[in-house]
């Protein structure tokens, strides 16, 4: 089999026709997220979802008459290369390059001074490095692995905790940078990608963020209300996610 054949089989795994790829090319067709000469970065974590998002494009460069670019980046937050070596070995398999950028992340956000909403910031930080680079190499569109449950989430915490209705979109154009901000993932769930990764052992990293489990996480208590919410009516996500639908282009 040649490698193209077999990356793809890799990537596609069996059953995950209706779950992850049927709503992955739904999200990209009506955003028109790939285009002919895009150069795409994909900021890459390790964690779940990161990976999914980067094995969507490579599997849409593979499968579709589109020619366009993947450039793989890694925000690293401190010196332990070994913790990001996996990454870069799967991104080899992929025939990518996987670009490290490090930094002071975990002192900037943990240090001796109390940040209080590291979450925000960190997501700022690490998105503002990702521009700039992007600027520095011509990049036309950034990829983020946010899922319909992230998208939720984040409707949900603005209306509880800051009175408004802002969205995260499957795709804008951030006005400050003058790039497009694509979300493949937008239409999927995360219970879904967790089987995914799990059934094609993806090499995923996981995360030694403090305020992940956190019981000050604002994120946390929606994910756990939505649970809960979810015991009770098992379509509770699609039925929230269908009633801001309109609302996210």
């Amino acid at each position: 089999m040649e490698k193209k054949s077999l990356i793809l089989k890799n990537i596609e795994g069996k059953g995950f026709g209706k779950t992850i790829w049927s709503p992955i090319g739904r999200a990209m067709h009506t955003y028109n997220m790939v285009e002919e000469g895009d150069r795409i970065a994909v900021g890459i974590s390790g964690g779940k979802d990161s990976l999914t998002t980067l094995n969507a494009l490579v599997r849409i460069k593979k499968i579709a008459q589109i020619d366009f670019e993947i450039i793989p980046i890694h925000i690293h937050p401190n010196t332990d290369k070994s913790s990001y070596e996996k990454i870069e070995r799967y991104c080899n398999e992929l025939e990518l390059k996987l670009q490290v950028e490090p930094t002071n992340l975990n002192e900037l956000l943990f240090g001796e001074k109390e940040v209080k909403n590291p979450c925000f910031l960190c997501g700022r930080i690490r998105r503002g490095i990702l521009y700039r680079i992007m600027k520095e190499q011509n990049i036309n569109k950034l990829a983020l692995g946010h899922h319909k449950d992230d998208i939720i989430e984040t409707f949900l915490m603005n209306v509880f905790y800051q009175g408004n209705m802002k969205m995260m979109k499957p795709s804008y154009i951030s006005e400050e940078y003058g790039v497009r901000v694509i979300r493949p993932l937008a239409y999927v769930e995360e219970k879904d990608i967790i089987k995914y990764v799990k059934k094609q052992e993806l090499p995923v990293v996981q995360s030694d963020c403090p305020y992940e489990t956190s019981k000050n996480s604002k994120r946390l208590r929606i994910k756990n209300l939505i649970k809960e919410l979810s015991s009770e009516n098992k379509d509770v996500r699609s039925v929230i996610f269908n009633s801001i639908k309109e609302m996210l282009n």
